[in-house]
């Protein structure tokens, strides 16, 4: 029985975001017995028209509930309003309902301005330990059928877990990638670590796999490089290693066109890496 994704938290500011979004989590969880939690962080400064605020924002969330479960009718809508920094309050939400998996629609590039982001996901996936998928417009219509992996880890376990989470929801092809340095020297454990990964998938997920090596001094940039050059849907990484670019703040998510399909899935280091 493969791992699934049977609960899902949803952060929601009533744009073209939460369309992306719900859009993506509807794909990927499981139909019956699941659950998602839709969450509005409440903007702090707030005052005279807090309870309107309140108000409509609590009548467009029922709105999503219903929108959600008349599709899904196997599935439990819930959610919360509650007041803050949107990123403190999806981290405490997280850690008091521990999803499988929290999906993030974005729309707008932040690498000019990077200081101006309120919503970090790979820093979401690195406090919570929990999978973040970044998706923006590009992906509402597009269905998974590719996912680079890069392995650069010695048994990347967590992306593992992930993986036969996605492959529950059908036939998906998988790319793994290892990085060779300026000499084209691998990393002594990646030839080992890839032909076992590769096995592993083969036998337990029965999924269409090939590998290769790529160079480039920054991860995260090869990583996309490779994905856009592929034609591939999305980008399965570790939340700490392998999306942040050179510039300071910025995160693979926030270079990728609004119109991109690819999407960025963010998960935690291995506990014993």
């Amino acid at each position: 029985m493969h791992e699934r994704f049977q609960n899902i938290l949803i952060p929601v500011d009533f744009s073209l975001n939460t369309e992306v979004a719900v859009c993506k989590a509807v794909e990927l969880i499981e139909k019956e017995e699941s659950s998602i939690c839709l969450l509005h962080a409440m903007p702090h400064f707030l005052f005279r028209n807090n309870r309107k605020y309140f108000t409509e924002a609590e009548r467009k969330l029922a709105q999503w509930k219903e929108s959600i479960e008349d599709g899904l009718p196997n599935v439990h809508v819930s959610y919360r309003i509650p007041k803050g920094p949107a990123q403190k309050r999806i981290i405490e939400a997280a850690r008091e309902l521990r999803p499988d998996l929290i999906v993030i629609g974005k729309s707008m590039p932040h690498a000019r301005w990077p200081f101006f982001k309120t919503l970090m996901p790979a820093a979401v996936a690195e406090t919570t330990n929990i999978p973040v998928l970044t998706a923006k417009p590009g992906a509402l219509h597009n269905k998974l059928k590719s996912v680079v992996v890069p392995v650069t880890e010695r048994i990347p376990e967590n992306k593992l877990k992930t993986l036969e989470s996605l492959c529950a929801r059908g036939n998906v092809k998988i790319h793994l990638v290892t990085f060779v340095d300026d000499k084209n020297v691998p990393a002594e454990f990646s030839a080992s670590t890839l032909l076992q990964v590769y096995q592993w998938l083969k036998t337990r997920l029965h999924c269409p796999v090939e590998y290769s090596v790529i160079h480039g001094a920054n991860k995260a940039k090869a990583l996309l490089n490779y994905a856009q050059k592929n034609g591939a849907d999305l980008l399965l990484v570790n939340a700490k290693t392998e999306t942040r670019l050179q510039c300071p703040n910025v995160y693979v998510s926030d270079v990728i066109s609004p119109t991109s399909k690819v999407q960025v899935l963010s998960v935690q280091r291995n506990a014993n890496s």
